[in-house]
């Protein structure tokens, strides 16, 4: 289920409950000024707008402590089976009768937090209101007794799914004791905008960190013909075609700033996002900010893609994933039709304000959630 996307400009609850943020670490650096803040899901608006919330990173709450080798090793490995890791569980007991106290709700923005806090309260150790954001929490066709799990555990939790394919197949197999929402993942558009002049550099760019990147096709698919194709990642990628640099970075690390990172959208030619076939909705945010600079993407239609018909509405390229020959025919179109790539960009600038895929949004749909 979920509220039509056009009503969530005007929405406001009255009486909304008091929120917290859980986020993993390296997020309340976002709130300083000048800096996007899409990956804070709205907290930073609600603040602004003196709603009652507040955030928590793991630090903050005793989660980020490690257990000896030996128990860290179990918990990874209990985490890997079922999704809740028991040293972040632990952790979360104390912060629940602590810190967390005085919250009715809880915004679990990882799928591990969520999950610990979801155990916790199956367990009897609360009764809070929870909303797990998800991004690939069960691939399709995962075992029943991980489905099981899951269902188990999330019951009587609500899941905010940023991909609708994911949120259809959670519904699959989650039952009714799940509330399960479509959750517009927004960027900031004040941020994110076009560049103020037409000048643009024969650069191609794709950037990405997560497992679901699969640079493999794309690289297999960069004819030696082609411009100079730059790849922003932390993963442990190499090539040795001349017309490739791939440059180590990481949001974490901050070895490119927002601020930077913008200007290179900005003048790109265009931007690649290739993906596994996996339900994540991967490469969601990279590709909303590229097009919310107005550039042209090519991205691999995966399960995952978060919102067919607006992807498919033709704002970008869509390619099969994993298909070589299909990346290569979108790249050389892209090159051989400037024209109508700029054209493109610029419907899907357009796309982001006309669909209001903003930070506003997912501030509004918080408010809802936790109302």
């Amino acid at each position: 289920m979920g509220v039509p996307r056009a009503r969530w400009h005007w929405m406001r609850i009255p009486e909304m409950r008091s929120t917290a943020f859980l986020f993993s670490s390296g997020r309340r650096e976002r709130l300083q000024g000048g800096r996007p803040t899409e990956f804070l899901y709205g907290y930073a608006e609600l603040a602004r707008d003196g709603r009652p919330v507040a955030m928590f990173e793991e630090e903050d709450l005793g989660a980020g402590r490690r257990w000896p080798k030996v128990f860290e090793a179990v918990s990874a490995r209990i985490a890997g089976l079922s999704g809740v890791s028991p040293r972040l569980a632990t952790s979360l007991i104390k912060a629940i009768k602590g810190q967390l106290a005085p919250y009715e709700v809880l915004i679990a923005t990882t799928q591990s937090i969520g999950l610990a806090l979801a155990a916790l309260k199956a367990l009897g150790y609360h009764d809070k209101h929870i909303v797990v954001m998800t991004m690939g929490l069960l691939e399709a066709d995962a075992a029943a007794w991980r489905r099981a799990i899951h269902r188990r555990v999330l019951r009587g939790c609500t899941l905010a799914a940023l991909s609708k394919p994911e949120a259809q197949s959670v519904r699959s197999w989650a039952g009714d004791r799940i509330d399960i929402h479509d959750f517009t993942f927004g960027i900031d558009l004040k941020f994110w905008t076009p560049a103020n002049t037409a000048a643009r550099c024969d650069e191609i760019l794709s950037i990405g960190n997560d497992r679901a990147r699969d640079y493999g096709t794309l690289l297999a698919a960069w004819r030696p013909t082609f411009p100079k194709l730059t790849i922003i990642t932390s993963l442990p990628i190499s090539t040795d075609l001349p017309n490739v640099v791939i440059e180590r970075g990481d949001w974490r690390g901050v070895a490119i700033s927002d601020c930077d990172l913008r200007s290179r959208f900005q003048n790109a030619r265009f931007i690649v996002t290739p993906l596994l076939d996996t339900l994540q909705p991967s490469g969601q945010s990279a590709t909303l900010q590229a097009m919310a600079c107005g550039r042209p993407v090519i991205i691999s239609s995966n399960l995952g893609l978060w919102d067919p018909e607006l992807m498919q509405s033709g704002i970008c390229r869509l390619v099969p994933p994993g298909d070589t020959a299909a990346m290569m025919s979108a790249i050389e179109d892209m090159l051989a039709r400037p024209e109508s790539a700029e054209a493109m960009g610029a419907a899907a600038r357009a796309a982001m304000l006309g669909h209001d895929v903003s930070t506003e949004v997912m501030a509004r749909q918080i408010e809802w959630l936790a109302g």
